[in-house]
Formats: structure tokens, sequence, C-alpha cells
């Protein structure tokens, strides 16, 4: 069991958002082990979609390797840059769900990625964001000073015409919370 399987369970975290049989999500900034995606592939069913999505072309292959290893037909991989408007090629409002984990610490252009978020999520769409609390110290973990905190987080989710539903329990070192686009 990885570090991210003991920290994070993303079976709990998916089935808490919402996630259900159908649902058409994309998860950006998937990672090598694809913690969110294979556990969303069985969630969402075969009527569902998976998108994992990454900048980093190994990643994307690391991911192929293992969905074809287990023949996942409801994943897909998607090589894009989440931080560029029209970076992702999804088609524009198709998805249910948007999953930002552990990636918010990263991103230069917050800006950039709601505004993408945006342009594919449905009407009714939500973002589930899950990241490292600020004052947890932890050999995996992101430096402190890079980390943003949920309340920052939902600040700028709000001034771009996001709201927070609630907040989504996920463990002690990290923090969670689904917010809908108010298109």
């Amino acid at each position: 069991m990885g570090a991210g399987s003991a920290l994070l369970n993303a079976t709990k975290i998916l089935k808490d958002a919402g996630l259900t049989g159908g649902s058409k999500i994309a998860d950006f900034g998937a990672g090598r082990a694809g913690h969110m995606v294979f556990p969303a592939a069985r969630l969402v069913g075969e009527k569902g979609m998976v998108y994992a999505v990454d900048v980093v072309k190994d990643v994307i292959r690391m991911i192929d390797t293992k969905r074809q290893m287990f023949s996942i037909l409801n994943l897909q991989t998607v090589w894009g840059d989440f931080e560029m408007k029209g970076g992702v090629k999804i088609p524009p409002q198709s998805l249910d769900y948007v999953l930002i984990v552990n990636n918010l610490w990263c991103v230069k252009n917050m800006d950039a990625v709601i505004s993408e978020s945006k342009r594919l999520l449905k009407k009714d769409g939500k973002v589930v964001l899950v990241d490292w609390r600020r004052r947890i110290e932890h050999p995996v973990a992101p430096p402190v000073q890079n980390r943003l905190d949920a309340m920052q987080a939902e600040a700028v989710f709000l001034k771009n015409g996001f709201k927070k539903e609630r907040d989504l329990p996920v463990g002690e070192t990290h923090w969670g919370m689904i917010l809908s686009s108010a298109q």
C-alpha cells in the first residue's frame, strides 16, 4: 500500500462527494499511481467515464499501462495542461465532477485552473478539492510554505463564481471541500 492509500481513502472520498454510476469526471493531475482514477472508474461503472489528466507524459503512460493491464474501459488518459484555457481536450460542459487532489500547492495560475474547470463542467457540475493541511508535517507532503489552506482555496473559487457546498471530511492530514459551479 502506498502513502497515498494510507493517508487518503479514495473510495470513501469519492462516495462522500456523491459520485455515482454514470458520472463523468476528470482528475486534474492524476499522478503516477492514479490514486483517485482507478477507484473512480469502479464507482462510475460502465455508463460513466473517468479522465485521468496530467501534463507529464510518463504519468499518462503509467496510468495507460495499468488501465490496459486491467482492461478498464471507462478510463481515458488525457495529456493536457489544466492551467491553460482549452489545455484539457475534453468536450466542454461534459463533466459532473472535476477532482483536484494534492495539486494546489504546485499550481501557479489558480484562476486558469478554475476557468478550465468551469469550461468542462456541466451546469450543475462540482469541483472536489482535497489538499494537505498547512500545519501537518509528513515525509511525502509538499513544503509547508507552498501549501494553500482551505480558506485560501475557497476564497479563490468563490471569487471566480463557484459556491461552497460543504466541507468534505478526508482525514487528519488533509482538508476537503465540494464547490459547485454557479453557471
